[in-house]
């Protein structure tokens, strides 16, 4: 899965908004890589972002749209019902919520579509995805909560087929949790399909492996999918 930040503000700098000539770049990059699934989100989630007015994000997103390749599949990564609601109908597959799929606006359309969901750990106590929280043993404690939030999920009438889960590298957890995480990852993939975001994050710095060879890693692991940026 390949990532388009339609954002000026970016953690990585690849941010494409306002720029038709990037968001063509990008999906040559995905079409050389054989990349067929994009994932387009409209806010920044690094640290310290900045909250955006939901127009603004709307905005963003109705600039993509003027620029969208119908020859993709697409998700949308944001937490914005409005925004959700115009992808799925405009034809988006996948809704990846990093607020963990709390919002029953959200989950009802789910339900409706049938869209798919991908349901991203974070620390549920708290508003910011990026307070640190403890952990005893990281492992066991997120896929606790991910099968909580599944379960919610399901009572709600979501189907398991449509459920995918994001163990949350970088959200709310120290360089060495999201390290431990990402190289016990096959622990994590043994009932819903996972996606996988460890693509220039902090932690990656930890885990001692070529791009190929960690690629080659998650897939041999049981990882479903890799969200990757798309440089050059």
């Amino acid at each position: 899965m390949g990532i388009i930040n339609i954002t000026p503000d970016s953690f990585s700098g690849d941010g494409v908004l306002n720029s038709k000539d990037s968001i063509e770049d990008k999906y040559k990059i995905a079409e050389n890589l054989g990349i067929e699934f994009l994932d387009i989100g409209c806010v920044s989630t690094k640290p310290n972002y900045k909250k955006v007015k939901p127009e603004e994000e709307m905005e963003r997103f109705d600039f993509f749209i003027k620029n969208i390749n119908q020859k993709f599949k697409h998700s949308i990564d944001s937490t914005n019902i409005n925004v959700i609601e115009k992808a799925i109908d405009l034809g988006f597959l996948v809704i990846n919520d990093v607020s963990g799929l709390k919002d029953k606006k959200i989950i009802n359309k789910a339900k409706s579509s049938k869209a798919g969901v991908i349901v991203v750990h974070r620390n549920s106590n708290s508003p910011d995805i990026h307070e640190i929280r403890e952990y005893k043993d990281v492992v066991e404690e997120v896929k606790l909560q991910l099968d909580e939030t599944i379960d919610t999920l399901l009572s709600e009438g979501i189907n398991e087929s449509q459920i995918a889960i994001d163990p949350g590298l970088g959200f709310g957890k120290k360089v060495e949790d999201s390290a431990k995480l990402l190289l016990e990852v096959s622990n994590l993939c043994e009932k819903f399909p996972l996606v996988l975001g460890y693509s220039k994050k902090k932690f990656r710095e930890l885990v001692p492996l070529s791009d190929e060879d960690l690629l080659n890693f998650c897939f041999d692991s049981g990882v479903s999918m890799v969200r990757l940026h798309l440089d050059k």
